[in-house]
């Protein structure tokens, strides 16, 4: 059965690729388990076959109507500011330990992780949170799995001895909950920042582009 895939970011997917592909580089350089390294290997290639077949539809796996052009977030708005804050992590708290390649790259994922979810949260937010339940439940469980994860961090930081607190994550962890609550909030308070909001599966209108804080522009694509 073709499934629907109207309401799916492929920007959003393309951008967890990136984060899995630059955070689990490590694979190649160091071992901890079987466990640990077939589970990099899973996410790692799950994300890859997510963005390979958004892209190249096929079959009964096709999404006969994933539409590019509600995706309006422009890529370097998400990829440049993970990229910055983790140069400046590297040069104002690891330069003495000579940070490497290795390094730079996760942190920027884990930065970058935090953003990835725009594209996604802006159609989710143009259709006034009127998608489809998987795209829900989505995000759900996205918010779910980096709640728990930043308490896992807390708690296994006052219960292991090597293993310390790392604000940088937690920092970013919060950030990823809250941009992903952000469209419900938006649709509770009856709050339009962006003045994207739509019933509609078309993009804004001419007229629309012209409106919104300087944010906006610095965000949506003109060219999707």
């Amino acid at each position: 059965k073709r499934q629907n895939g109207v309401d799916v970011s492929i920007k959003t997917q393309e951008f967890f690729c990136i984060v899995y592909l630059t955070r689990y580089l490590d694979i190649f350089v160091t071992y901890y388990s079987f466990y640990n390294s077939s589970m990099k290997i899973l996410y790692i290639t799950a994300s890859l076959y997510i963005v390979h077949i958004l892209h190249f539809p096929s079959g009964n796996l096709r999404c006969t109507l994933v539409d590019a052009n509600q995706d309006i977030s422009r890529r370097s708005f998400v990829l440049v500011p993970p990229a910055i804050v983790a140069l400046l992590t590297n040069i104002i708290f690891y330069t003495r330990y000579h940070m490497g390649v290795l390094e730079y790259l996760w942190a920027f994922s884990i930065s970058l992780e935090a953003w990835a979810m725009i594209p996604q949260l802006l159609i989710i937010h143009r259709k006034q949170c009127a998608v489809d339940n998987g795209i829900s439940f989505y995000c759900l469980f996205q918010f779910s799995h980096r709640f728990f994860y930043i308490l896992n961090w807390v708690y296994r930081s006052y219960t292991e001895p090597y293993y310390q607190h790392n604000f940088f994550v937690y920092i970013f962890g919060y950030i990823h909950c809250v941009l992903i609550s952000l469209p419900w909030v938006w649709k509770h308070y009856d709050i339009d920042p962006f003045h994207l909001a739509t019933t509609s599966n078309t993009p804004s209108s001419e007229g629309d582009e012209e409106r919104g804080p300087l944010i906006y522009h610095l965000l949506v694509d003109r060219d999707t």
